[in-house]
């Protein structure tokens, strides 16, 4: 795997981009699928014995992209939690060819305050996630409805309202940076945010934060920042560091 790998970068606001929903084209190994039934049970009573979080639901896969004049054009499957996480704990995943990868679709954004501070959640250690500290955003689900651009945008402010009480009109300016196929196979669209809001009124807003997977809102001047994320245990921060470094 030559992974991660920039699919598409660019500034793309909400025009910029066109969206379609159809069945997945993930191809499928028999041999591997057939093996996801059993860790997800594993991984359902593993969580109930720590008092973790672990549910199942419905996401967003990327079937394909075609950049094009400017215009990124998005088509979108869709596949569930356990199928997107179980995969993770098959060694013979990891030696397939790309068009069996699961391209689950996530947002992760760098969000800067009015006052030149940038924020990232520190997590609770109440869900699976075993990141101490990442990105807000998270993983695009299908409870928003993929019709336009403007909805892969609102899988963003979703959760920048439900880890950040930061809403959309805090928010000054955004735009999606780029794709970013990651190391573990699933497809990252960052974001650059900038807000009208100071870190006090952030963090003011953030005391009724009831998001059980975040502890605390963490700031970091902006080399302070490119360097928690160049250290991260995880490559899709470090591939933003490098976006943020151009």
């Amino acid at each position: 795997m030559d992974l991660p790998r920039i699919l598409a970068i660019g500034k793309f606001l909400p025009s910029d981009l066109d969206v379609s929903v159809s069945a997945s084209n993930r191809k499928i190994d028999p041999a591997v699928e057939g093996q996801l039934e059993a860790l997800w049970e594993a991984k359902m009573k593993k969580a109930a014995e720590e008092g973790r979080i672990c549910y199942n639901g419905m996401s967003y896969r990327l079937n394909a992209l075609k950049e094009q004049d400017g215009r990124i054009h998005l088509d979108f499957g869709t596949f569930e939690y356990k199928v997107r996480d179980g995969l993770l704990a098959i060694p013979e995943y990891f030696q397939l060819t790309e068009e069996y990868y699961r391209k689950g679709c996530y947002t992760g954004a760098t969000v800067k305050t009015s006052d030149d501070h940038y924020l990232m959640v520190e997590l609770s250690g109440k869900s699976m996630n075993e990141n101490k500290t990442d990105l807000l955003g998270g993983i695009m689900e299908t409870t928003i409805d993929l019709r336009m651009g403007s909805d892969v945008f609102k899988s963003l402010h979703a959760e920048l309202e439900e880890e950040g009480s930061i809403s959309q009109a805090d928010i000054a300016g955004a735009y999606l940076r780029a794709l970013i196929l990651g190391e573990k196979t699933n497809v990252q669209f960052y974001f650059e945010v900038v807000l009208k809001t100071s870190l006090g009124e952030v963090l003011q807003k953030f005391k009724d934060n009831s998001d059980e997977d975040v502890k605390s809102l963490v700031a970091f001047s902006r080399e302070n920042y490119l360097l928690h994320l160049r250290n991260h245990a995880a490559d899709s921060k470090r591939s933003v560091a490098e976006l943020l470094s151009i």
